[in-house]
């Protein structure tokens, strides 16, 4: 998962969730309890709300829903391989749920063996299974990258996917003003396919700059396992590799993406270091969560970014004096961004564009995913409660409704999406869509004039069948654009899964530190640090003489005030 808090909202975070961590015992209870451990803002409200619903109208009972968060896997990580956390589903990255699994801290699911599941649940009348309605495109990538998982303890590997049920995805790419790139002319079909992650190296793919105006202008994620494997694709692409080869004698350059994410020997984290920090004289700065806001305001021109955050900035990013259709009729330049001021004189302003676009190398990318796994702590008499949750959100209803609040895409089959009434329903409401499935009523209850989009035809094909017209992907999607009939074909095989990288992580973190350090001086660091002493030393001080001027005051006034009374 992909995001990053407030310290004041963590802080409230982290109180609350030491409270629900404590037991939750439902035996003197009449009410059915489930301890739910998720992402913040990683589920759409109402969800919680609807589950409580379908819970009681499956079981007839009522429950209590318990929703405690975490900012990061690694957070997550030390509550569940402590013991000591009573929760009952967790909502973990695939990296970290693999190191769950090798722990022996989960329970398998076997979600996507259906008898299972239907025999628990044979006295439920209503219970429909929902396990088909997962993208099986999704199920093949986890195995591919995951089935053979040693666990402890265990003398057989496992497959993650008898663990856990995919939730959200999403892929790893380049956020980038296509209109700042269309004034360096650098916007056309070859120049981005040639380049592709060269883009965030100022590289056009031959080893020679791709624009001097990008220089300064890129932003790079501060995450380790991002940066890490695009460097890593972008040193394939440019033929850093040479003709090293890995210990069991593959030459780094030939492999597929899916192997090549997840090398860490010495020699490749040498490599991926100077790249690293020549990249440096590049860049406009690190960021974690600010990049797709420093775009939409100008500050920068490109971004490594994740699918869901490009996605809300590119639907943010529209712009009524966009339109390079009109611009190719009327012969005239508006400008972009910021600077355009002139309204299109062939349509008044009417159609306008989006600012930005997003990029998936034809190459090679990652895809990330997250799901729903049970921790070996569970309470056990939560397990009804467990099942029905997961296959809950499996329902195109609640797939539809958290593709609309968080940005990513859900692991429900599109086309079960899109041909779901109450699906439907959810998204053309959402989207502003002319369609009879919603009640077409404003915030104050009157008839919706304006719709954004002018059929369901319409926004089908912008929401679920998109092309980018620069490089044929389809950025919600990517399983929905397996090849095509270019010079640069994309296929499923281009997009490789991240492993935990085990005894080699803190290999990676040093190396990580090491480039992000190098160029950076001691002397300011040490400068402010005296600073910030003297600073700290001196408040001490101030707050020592005023406590004894204080003290000494009162003192002095007590006296008075006795002589005074006398």
């Amino acid at each position: 998962m992909k995001r990053i808090f407030a310290a004041v909202l963590f802080t409230v975070l982290l109180i609350s969730g030491s409270v629900t961590f404590a037991a939750c015992d439902n035996k003197t209870s009449q009410v059915d309890k489930l301890v739910v451990y998720n992402s913040a803002d990683y589920i759409y409200d109402t969800n919680l709300t609807d589950f409580k619903e379908y819970y009681k109208e499956i079981t007839g009972r009522e429950i209590d829903v318990t929703y405690v968060t975490f900012d990061t896997n690694e957070t997550m990580l030390t509550r569940i391989t402590k013991g000591d956390s009573n929760v009952d589903v967790v909502c973990p990255s695939e990296y970290a749920i693999q190191k769950l699994l090798e722990g022996g801290h989960l329970v398998k699911l076997d979600y996507f063996n259906e008898s299972n599941y239907t025999a628990d649940m044979r006295s439920y009348g209503g219970y429909v299974h929902n396990s088909d309605k997962i993208d099986q495109n999704i199920i093949a990538k986890i195995d591919e990258a995951f089935s053979n998982v040693k666990v402890a303890g265990e003398e057989t590997p496992q497959k993650m996917t008898e663990y856990f049920v995919p939730y959200m995805y999403g892929t790893l790419g380049i956020l980038y003003n296509k209109y700042a790139f269309a004034e360096m002319g650098i916007y056309d079909y070859d120049t981005i396919n040639k380049a592709n992650w060269g883009i965030l190296f100022n590289d056009d793919g031959e080893g020679n700059k791709l624009s001097d105006n990008l220089t300064g202008n890129i932003l790079m994620k501060d995450s380790i396992r991002d940066s890490y494997a695009i460097t890593l694709f972008y040193m394939q692409q440019s033929g850093k590799f040479g003709d090293l080869v890995s210990p069991d004698g593959t030459r780094y350059q030939n492999m597929s993406p899916a192997e090549l994410i997840n090398v860490s020997e010495d020699e490749v984290l040498d490599i991926c270091k100077q790249v690293l920090v020549e990249q440096k004289q590049e860049l406009f700065g690190y960021e974690v969560d600010f990049g797709k806001d420093d775009l939409l305001k100008g500050n920068a021109t490109v971004d490594l970014a994740w699918s869901g955050d490009a996605m809300y900035a590119v639907e943010e990013s529209w712009n009524d004096y966009l339109c390079p259709e009109c611009i190719k009729k009327s012969g005239k330049d508006q400008g972009s961004g910021n600077n355009a001021e002139i309204i299109c004189s062939v349509c008044g302003g009417e159609c306008g564009d989006y600012e930005l676009s997003y990029y998936v190398p034809h190459t090679s990318g990652n895809i990330w995913f997250d799901g729903w796994v049970i921790p070996d702590t569970y309470d056990k008499s939560h397990t009804d409660a467990i099942k029905l949750f997961i296959n809950f959100l499996n329902t195109p209803y609640a797939a539809a409704s958290n593709l609309v609040e968080i940005g990513y895409s859900a692991a429900v089959n599109p086309d079960v999406i899109r041909n779901d009434a109450d699906a439907r329903a959810v998204l053309a409401e959402a989207y502003a869509v002319n369609d009879d499935s919603w009640e077409r009523l404003d915030e104050d209850g009157n008839p919706l004039e304006e719709f954004d989009f002018d059929s369901w035809e319409e926004f089908e094909e912008y929401f679920f069948d998109y092309r980018n017209e620069i490089d044929n992907s389809n950025w919600r999607y990517p399983f929905l654009v397996n090849g095509n009939e270019t010079e640069y074909d994309r296929s499923l095989n281009t997009l490789g899964v991240m492993r935990d990288f085990g005894e080699n992580n803190k290999k990676v973190i040093t190396m990580w530190n090491g480039a992000r350090s190098t160029g950076v001086s001691a002397l300011p660091l040490l400068g402010w640090t005296v600073l910030a002493v003297a600073v700290a030393v001196g408040i001490v001080a101030l707050c020592e003489f005023i406590k004894r001027r204080k003290n000494s005051t009162v003192k002095i006034a007590r006296p008075k005030a006795e002589n005074t009374e006398v």
